[in-house]
């Protein structure tokens, strides 16, 4: 099933839109999920690469065989069912594209957990490249190309990813040959309702930014070209341009400030002075205060013959060197907190056969 734009035909029969087309597929999969009592019959697990309020990340590797995965972890007491085949199912309808992490089939549960695995990055996350400073020019335009390819693809079936951030992208070699969009979670359908983010985010554009509760805004695609335009930012500089993009954070303050003053300074203001005209260009329109004017992440792709300025980013340690590879895999860093986890999944053991039948999450 692949989920596209409501539009309709030349015959007159409208196409089934996306947040339906979607929902049937949640309510397919719901019955295909694999009940499994500890996670070591199937997978060996080797380590930690991840948690947060999410859950948890393991590296693992088949049982059958087959390269290592990165199983997703949700815990069952605060993640909705929904909520987890909704991810799952976007993850998989998506994973055709080489800047989309891939979702592989066969979502489980465990007595406390929602289960699905997705290919394994073998240099982690972006945010692991830019400890000390920016990335060299050709990698951020890699980057960045990549990403908007990603998202235009997500937007092109009516998907909105809504999360875009150094963390949610995962990278597989050092030079970011490949990079691959993450961390589905967020990602809704085009127009579904979006409140305010539950608190200060840098990567959030100032439309939602400046919701009250219980107030909500369509989601659109113009969240994602927002945060495409604050990463590229992030890869340049290694740092976020603010907090939060709300009066009275000062960094934002001045950058919206020289945004609509008119006529436009010549040079705008510091660390935005640092860039080319070119990258500025890019990123004033991926950065467009008014989503409905903003600039589509395919944007990207006029610019990348230019000079961006960031030739101050040489090759070297920063950052490259410490980013681990899966030659590491059997490494036992963190090996005592996963053992840990696995002996509270055998605890659980005995009540197995009692919650396999529940849904996780609350009512």
């Amino acid at each position: 099933m692949e989920l596209r734009d409501p539009e309709n035909h030349e015959d007159g029969d409208p196409e089934e839109d996306t947040a339906t087309a979607l929902q049937r597929l949640v309510e397919l999969t719901a019955t295909r999920v694999t009940p499994v009592r500890n996670l070591r019959l199937q997978y060996r697990l080797i380590r930690e690469l991840g948690s947060g309020s999410y859950g948890r990340v393991l590296l693992a590797r088949p049982r059958q065989g087959g390269p290592a995965v990165a199983l997703k972890l949700l815990p069952r007491d605060s993640v909705l069912r929904t909520t987890f085949l909704r991810e799952f199912c976007v993850g998989r309808c998506v994973s055709a594209h080489p800047g989309l992490l891939q979702t592989l089939a066969g979502p489980l549960q465990t007595p406390r957990h929602f289960v699905f695995a997705q290919e394994f990055a073998p240099f982690g996350d972006l945010s692991g490249m830019l400890q000390e400073r920016g990335l060299p020019e050709l990698l951020v335009k890699r980057v960045v190309a990549q990403l908007a390819g990603a998202l235009d693809f997500l937007h092109g079936r009516g998907l909105v990813h809504a999360d875009v951030k150094p963390d949610n992208v995962l990278v597989f070699d050092p030079v970011c040959s490949r990079v691959a969009l993450g961390d589905l979670g967020l990602t809704r359908p085009e127009g579904s309702p979006t409140p305010a983010p539950p608190g200060p985010l840098p990567s959030a554009p100032p439309e939602l930014c400046l919701l009250l509760p219980p107030d909500t805004l369509p989601l659109r695609p113009a969240v994602d070209s927002w945060g495409l335009g604050v990463l590229l930012f992030c890869a340049a500089t290694a740092c976020f341009p603010w907090e939060v993009a709300l009066a009275p954070d000062p960094e934002f303050e001045a950058f919206a400030g020289w945004m609509t003053s008119r006529p436009q300074p010549a040079q705008p203001p510091p660390p935005w002075d640092q860039f080319a005209s070119p990258a500025l260009a890019l990123l004033q329109g991926l950065l467009d205060l008014d989503p409905e004017t903003r600039s589509p992440p395919l944007a990207v792709l006029d610019f990348l013959g230019d000079d961006w300025g960031l030739e101050r980013n040489r090759e070297g340690p920063g950052g490259l060197g410490s980013m681990s590879s899966e030659n590491g895999e059997e490494e036992e860093e963190g090996a005592a907190s996963l053992e840990e986890w696995t002996e509270e999944e055998e605890e659980d053991d005995d009540k197995g056969g009692r919650m396999m039948g529940t849904d996780g999450g609350a009512p």
